[in-house]
């Protein structure tokens, strides 16, 4: 949809009107960084200003409505029919998290260790002490299935023999396993802690052994798998 756009904005004049429309919603911190770009110093949007990516680009969907206003209500010359335009697919707007984190709490000290640094990189990571003001009065056994079944690309288990056999994380689990079972590529990262077999998990599903890896290692390996 975006180069038809960007033809059509260019051969029209009308760039100039849709880049007035931009500036006139964007939000006040999203202005000052661009003046700050224009300076020439580096600004890193999606680390330093997550919040701003998510809401202005997904969120609110700006960008992707003024396209389908020009195109809906562009106009025509005379005596030349009006091209016929294609639908557009889709628009694939990202997951509020790139992982969730799937465990037990007697694995909390490792794991949280993980979160923090994965957090530190950058990372949507849901983890639930990072969500506590977030959580709080919510419906836990609702919201965590949200979470574990449509909000995160990819869901790290970490795998222990407490992992198997307590209720919370049964459910995180078997929302996880749901949406996987829907999904054309890997969802669920298991990452072993200790042999124990997960119900559900296929046991040819590739995972890593981090018995004897620190977490940072382990971060870094899910950082790897989001970026590559």
């Amino acid at each position: 949809m975006w180069s038809v756009v960007t033809e059509r904005l260019h051969h029209s004049g009308a760039a100039q009107s849709v880049f007035e429309c931009l500036q006139a919603h964007m939000p006040d911190r999203l202005r000052e960084l661009l003046r700050i770009a224009a300076r020439g110093k580096t600004v890193d949007l999606r680390a330093n200003e997550p919040a701003i990516v998510w809401d202005f680009f997904f969120q609110n969907g700006n960008l992707r409505r003024v396209g389908e206003l020009f195109l809906e209500h562009r106009p025509t010359h005379p005596g030349r029919p009006p091209r016929p335009v294609a639908t557009a697919a889709p628009v694939q707007t990202a997951k509020p998290y790139e992982i969730a984190i799937s465990f037990a709490g007697e694995n909390r000290q490792f794991v949280g260790d993980v979160a923090r640094e994965l957090d530190s990189k950058g990372v949507r990571v849901f983890y639930d002490e990072f969500e506590r003001v977030r959580l709080l009065g919510k419906d836990l056994v609702a919201y965590f299935g949200e979470v574990y079944r449509k909000q995160a690309r990819f869901c790290a288990m970490f795998i222990s023999e407490h992992y198997v056999r307590k209720a919370w994380t049964k459910l995180e689990r078997q929302h996880a396993q749901s949406r996987a079972l829907t999904e054309k590529e890997e969802y669920i990262l298991p990452l072993r802690l200790d042999d124990s077999e997960v119900p559900g998990l296929p046991t040819t599903t590739g995972y890593i052994d981090i018995r004897e890896m620190t977490p940072k290692a382990v971060a870094e390996i899910l950082v790897r798998k989001l970026r590559g």
